[in-house]
């Protein structure tokens, strides 16, 4: 196990926090762009944004969500808590949401998309719903 300085711990926590946060809004935002998109059928307007979305907001708050998760949960050192094995399972779910919506992208350049806009205005709801029970998981720690 890690054992991180006070300092760093705080400084890690807060960087998560902050980087989950941008997670779950790019995931939220990519989303609605999908939506719009759907919508539209412009792809010279939409797939410059989808792609910047997911390389400038997605990919990298996600690793960095990853990454200081993975050390916070080192330095925890209970890793038999079950709220710990249910966030971390929310937090698949929520890597599954981002393959999902990866893997669209091609779809929409293809011309091959069959989604309807109100499918990725449901989709963006389940990041949403996901944020909340991992909040209130780490914060409540119910079990």
């Amino acid at each position: 196990m890690l054992d991180l300085n006070y300092d760093a711990y705080v400084w890690t926590r807060a960087v998560h926090v902050v980087a989950v946060t941008a997670w779950i809004g790019g995931l939220i935002g990519l989303s609605e762009v999908f939506a719009l998109h759907a919508e539209t059928g412009d792809d010279a307007l939409w797939l410059p944004r989808e792609r910047g979305l997911l390389a400038k907001v997605l990919i990298p708050a996600s690793g960095v969500a990853l990454a200081t998760g993975i050390l916070l949960v080192l330095n925890y050192g209970e890793l038999t808590e079950g709220w710990l094995h249910a966030k971390i399972f929310a937090v698949f779910l929520l890597l599954v949401d981002q393959a999902v919506l990866t893997r669209q992208i091609p779809r929409f350049a293809s011309g091959a998309n069959i989604r309807k806009p109100i499918f990725f205005r449901r989709l963006k709801l389940f990041p949403i719903a996901l944020f909340i029970g991992i909040v209130a998981l780490v914060i409540v720690r119910p079990f």
